[in-house]
């Protein structure tokens, strides 16, 4: 089982999401995830906070300054860029990381900033999984083609390639705290692992059964991975049943993490709660020492 944290990049400069990476990796931590947007509404600006660096040159950077864990999306809202535009700083990202990216995928839910970047908004989901095709064919072949409703190309190379064979890990993300059919089915057909987010692991179970039966329906013999994200929250207890999944004690959030794990999650990434960058050190440091020997 590996652990990811999210740096919530909205609230933090580059300084501080530099320090939270390279402590990431000091502590032992596997990796540290970024998350998506290009403007900044009301919306995205109430629910999380104005300030959002571009994600791939922020992880571009990070894996400058760390050597071992992965720099992640979590996640890429597809739409909003050209797919060969995003094929291609992803790929420079897997390149100079050495082969440590993973490509977390959403298709967005800011109608407002849909409609500041000219995009349209209810076809978003069709883009995305037009896109996911249009990348790992780019990714896959020297000289690429395809021929889509939204882009199509061919006869040109594009090099560099990611380092990692086939590709790079398509995590596909969906709306928070639901599971939603789209994704799941996303998922199911064209991503490498679900990677659900604010979800309690009741619902993780349910989710999870339904996309391996939809994978095995379409012909995936093993089907997609399940990587979740949800929000680590330690307090002196959270018994009972209106308990979050990854909250209270280290021992119950020890005993989620073996749940996770039956359900066949091999990788979980954590949001932190709104702390200063000390405070999100300090829940690292004691995630590292009092969950994880109690979670093998």
């Amino acid at each position: 089982m590996k652990f990811g944290v999210v740096l919530p990049i909205w609230r933090l400069s580059v300084a501080d999401a530099e320090t939270m990476a390279v402590k990431a990796e000091e502590v032992g931590l596997d990796g540290v995830f970024v998350p998506d947007h290009i403007l900044a509404p009301s919306a995205t600006t109430q629910h999380y906070g104005p300030s959002w660096p571009d994600p791939f040159s922020l992880l571009a950077y990070l894996a400058a300054r760390t050597r071992r864990i992965h720099v992640g999306a979590s996640v890429i809202v597809l739409p909003y860029r050209n797919a060969l535009v995003t094929a291609k700083a992803a790929a420079t990202v897997d390149q100079v990381s050495g082969g440590r990216f993973i490509f977390g995928v959403g298709v967005g839910w800011d109608e407002e900033e849909f409609r500041d970047l000219g995009l349209p908004f209810r076809q978003r989901g069709r883009m995305a999984d037009e896109y996911i095709r249009i990348i790992k064919a780019a990714w896959t072949s020297d000289v690429p083609s395809f021929k889509g409703e939204y882009l199509s190309f061919a006869g040109a190379t594009f090099a560099p390639r990611p380092v990692q064979k086939p590709h790079p890990p398509i995590w596909v993300g969906g709306a928070p705290g639901v599971i939603s059919g789209p994704a799941g089915r996303r998922a199911a057909h064209l991503g490498d692992a679900w990677h659900p987010l604010g979800l309690h692991l009741d619902e993780i179970a349910k989710g999870i059964a339904s996309i391996r039966d939809t994978a095995a329906k379409a012909g995936r013999r093993d089907g997609p991975k399940l990587a979740p994200r949800n929000l680590l929250t330690f307090t002196p207890s959270a018994k009972g049943s209106g308990r979050a999944s990854f909250e209270g004690s280290p021992d119950e959030v020890a005993a989620d993490i073996r749940r996770a794990r039956s359900l066949g999650a091999d990788y979980l990434t954590f949001d932190m709660p709104k702390l200063d960058v000390p405070g999100m050190v300090r829940t690292m440091e004691r995630f590292v020492k009092e969950v994880k020997p109690a979670a093998t």
